[in-house]
């Protein structure tokens, strides 16, 4: 697709006379291909099936994009089985976006000429585009997919107010990034946008998010089904205490990252509030208003949770205690931790002191049984003295001996040259 030019689709196009529902091409396309077959009578006539498994050994990444294409000219009936696939996720470039726009878009006047090929798409990537796209050409993209489409990544900068229009038009959206928009964003008119998107299960929220005064002290409504909610930028203070309360029970991935405006209170309120139903949980840098050991007692607070990507600076070695393990409350002696993650922020001045023994002997004594991965930041330096390599090696054989008492499925591993 992207290495074509529109006129090599055209003649496909016309073959097209009646839009797909989920994963059917146009009606037209399964009709009886006897008439190519007397022309090419060496031709290996393979059924559909055959060739959509044949499709599916070929990876879906961008630089398999144009194989995935060569297979749709091969013939009438690999062009059924190909077309699919490479509309469904396509992969947008700067350099291909022109062509991909020239196809499903092929008049700005949908009722005038319309492109069938635009109801196969069902994701729509343009985090790559930067000055590639137009406010008014990324509304018109999402008025033609509004049909199927389930993930949108907004672009950088050309994502705009009549945007949100079209974007409140796509009822099947399962997941909305909105994480690279440069342009101030007004939290009313995106939940505005929201009340329609019910199916809604992953959002990223804008890095410019921007108050309403008018409407700070009314709750928004979120997606009911939403599971994962990923906040950055200008979330304030009042916006948690006033908004996170509301949050469907479906919830069950936060993130919190780079929000400068955040103190340590609101946070901790925050994971009162959502702790006991999170599973997976990321609190990164910067976050000035957080200090060492602010979230020592954070396990507590989420009792369920099995992944946790978090700064190092915003804990001490006594995270890893009793105290902040356990509680009267807790049903176990355990804490279901699988996976830690620890960044670590390029600040010289940040007193960070984690050390591997201090992770070994949290899951030594049991507090934390099934800790399966530790991935460490390589500001840490845990792999800067034999000592600390010593450490983080037996922290290794101890996850490994757990995976052997208790199989979970996962291999153990312990790196501590992980990059933020």
């Amino acid at each position: 697709m992207m290495e074509l030019h529109q006129q090599s689709y055209e003649p496909s196009e016309k073959l097209l006379n009646s839009p797909d529902i989920e994963n059917n091409v146009p009606e037209f396309f399964t009709l009886n291909t006897s008439a190519s077959q007397g022309a090419h009578s060496r031709e290996i006539l393979l059924p559909a099936e055959i060739i959509s498994q044949i499709l599916l050994y070929i990876p879906r990444r961008p630089s398999t994009q144009p194989l995935l294409w060569s297979c749709s000219l091969v013939s009438r009936a690999w062009y059924t089985s190909a077309i699919i696939p490479l509309y469904r996720r396509p992969f947008i470039t700067p350099s291909n976006f022109a062509q991909f726009v020239r196809t499903v878009c092929p008049s700005k006047n949908a009722h005038i000429r319309h492109s069938a090929l635009a109801t196969l798409v069902k994701s729509l990537d343009m985090g790559d585009l930067v000055h590639n796209s137009s406010k008014s050409l990324t509304a018109r993209l999402l008025g033609r997919l509004k049909g199927n489409l389930e993930q949108f990544v907004a672009p950088q900068a050309s994502f705009a107010i009549n945007s949100f229009a079209a974007l409140g038009k796509c009822t099947r959206l399962r997941h909305l990034d909105l994480s690279l928009i440069s342009a101030s964003i007004s939290n009313k008119l995106l939940f505005q946008t929201l009340t329609h998107l019910t199916h809604l299960e992953t959002l990223l929220f804008p890095r410019s998010s921007a108050l309403d005064r008018d409407t700070e002290t009314k709750p928004y409504t979120w997606p009911p089904r939403l599971e994962a909610l990923h906040l950055a930028g200008g979330i304030s203070d009042h916006f948690l205490w006033t908004h996170t309360s509301t949050l469907p029970a479906t919830l069950r991935t936060l993130s919190v990252q780079h929000c400068s405006q955040v103190h340590a209170h609101t946070l901790h309120h925050v994971l009162e509030v959502l702790g006991a139903r999170l599973t997976h949980l990321t609190i990164r840098y910067p976050m000035k208003h957080l200090g060492t050991a602010t979230l020592d007692p954070l396990l507590l607070l989420c009792p369920n949770l099995i992944v946790l990507r978090i700064s190092a600076d915003f804990i001490s070695p006594s995270f890893f205690t009793v105290p902040n393990i356990l509680s009267s409350a807790t049903p176990s002696h355990s804490h279901p931790l699988r996976i830690l993650d620890l960044e670590c922020s390029p600040d010289p001045t940040a007193d960070v002191d984690i050390q591997p023994n201090s992770v070994y002997e949290a899951v030594e004594s049991g507090l934390l049984p099934d800790l399966r991965s530790v991935r460490v930041s390589a500001r840490l330096a845990w792999g800067a003295s034999e000592k600390s390599r010593g450490d983080a090696a037996d922290l290794l054989e101890v996850l490994e001996e757990g995976e052997m008492e208790r199989p979970l499925g996962m291999a153990a591993e312990v790196l501590y040259w992980m990059n933020d």
